[in-house]
């Protein structure tokens, strides 16, 4: 059943015409879409659709926010019942009130096949785990930030972490102890639920991501 969130809303009925998943991100910031756009197509079993806060969504990125451009892309594009597709919200902790975000969490849990993933208390959290098992507390996003700038010279580079998002999903995975929870810990993130999706649809050559 597809996602239904307001009165009279129409969806159009997909027509079986593709072998591939589409993976719907709704994300809090440019970086997080830059980031899941990398793997676009990146094998003919996916398809990654990112909506960032740009243009004249600029600026809009907490949670009520996300909600709004979930809908609406759903009322423009409809939902496609005959594929596994999945609808994420990606987003942070770091400036939200709990309250915002338990509204969103509620939501997923509404709704077929939409998910939340959060890192706290950044993004960089989950860039952070592609180079390094061990777990990070950082200070506050800034921190963070400075942290990625130590593993790689000259700092955050997409070409250097996307192609390690295998890496990344399994250290996270190992360093979250409450995975049934929702709401990540400090230095963590439950990105590695996405991620892993990913990666079982993407195509590898003795270990490295085919390009």
């Amino acid at each position: 059943m597809p996602p239904i969130k307001k009165e009279n809303r129409k969806y159009k009925k997909g027509k079986p015409f593709r072998d591939a998943r589409k993976f719907i991100l709704i994300c809090e910031g440019e970086r997080e879409a830059e980031y899941f756009n990398f793997f676009d197509k990146k094998s003919q079993k996916l398809i990654v659709k990112t909506i960032a806060p740009v243009g004249e969504n600029k600026g809009e990125s907490a949670p009520n926010h996300l909600q709004n451009r979930a809908s609406e892309y759903i009322e423009e594009n409809g939902w496609e019942n005959e594929f596994e597709d999945q609808l994420w919200f990606v987003l942070d902790v770091d400036r939200w009130k709990r309250a915002s975000i338990e509204e969103l969490y509620q939501l997923t849990e509404q709704t077929d096949n939409w998910h939340i993933g959060i890192s706290n208390q950044c993004f960089e959290v989950w860039l952070y785990y592609h180079k390094e098992k061990t777990k990070v507390v950082p200070d506050n996003p800034t921190h963070m930030k400075q942290l990625l700038s130590d593993q790689v010279v000259g700092g955050y580079k997409i070409e250097d972490y996307a192609p390690d998002i295998e890496t990344a999903s399994v250290n996270a995975e190992k360093l979250d102890n409450n995975k049934l929870g929702y709401f990540p810990d400090v230095g963590i993130t439950k990105l590695y639920v996405l991620g892993k999706e990913i990666v079982s649809l993407l195509k590898y050559e003795e270990g490295s991501l085919k390009l």
